[in-house]
């Protein structure tokens, strides 16, 4: 009986495992685990917080909301490719999120009216997928919540598409209408209105 080694049996699972990725996302920073009291002042929670990731006009003053996210991508692809089979492939994909979200609701004169604090940790998707002929599957996507931080891009406001820029007072992470938590899809929400 002919046993194979163990170098053949790891060298062919390498060659099959051809297409697997684990992805690991931090955006933001944790918040601190404290609670602000109603009538604090704003530059005490900016001083604590720093600046924040998304604001709001509101009918009593304004919003703030400041965010972290640790996503968790992880794919596994199985192709007889690198064997020179191009007929059959194997995909299985699958994210999970955790994070925070705090969201302080300020009156004109700076001082904080409400809090309120969200902690998560949920399944962001996934999926499986057999091709019978050579492709790429995508089973997993986490991009729309792997985007910059929306601060870092404030100063491109001028620039947006015109859709974008005609619905100023709905931006989602500037606007006067309120806020949306990152991974809501654009088709609904505040970003229906930039449809084109």
């Amino acid at each position: 009986m002919i046993r194979p080694s163990f170098a053949l049996v790891a060298a062919l699972a390498a060659l099959l495992l051809s297409a697997c990725s684990q992805s690991q996302y931090d955006l933001g920073r944790q918040l601190p685990a404290q609670d602000f009291p109603a009538g604090a002042e704003l530059a005490t929670v900016l001083d604590q917080l720093g600046p924040p990731h998304r604001m709001s006009a509101s009918v009593s003053g304004y919003e703030m909301a400041w965010e972290y996210w640790r996503i968790n991508e992880d794919k596994l692809g199985l192709s007889l490719r690198p064997i020179g089979i191009e007929a059959l492939s194997i995909d299985w994909g699958d994210a999970q999120t955790r994070g925070e979200y705090l969201l302080l609701s300020f009156d004109r004169n700076h001082q904080l009216v409400h809090s309120e604090y969200q902690k998560f940790d949920r399944d962001a998707g996934g999926g499986q997928g057999i091709q019978a002929f050579v492709s790429v599957v995508e089973v997993v996507d986490v991009g729309d919540l792997t985007e910059p931080m929306p601060q870092h891009r404030w100063g491109l406001f001028g620039l947006e598409r015109l859709p974008v820029t005609l619905n100023r007072d709905n931006h989602i992470d500037s606007g006067q209408h309120g806020l949306e938590q990152r991974g809501t899809p654009s088709g609904v929400g505040q970003r229906s209105t930039e449809m084109p």
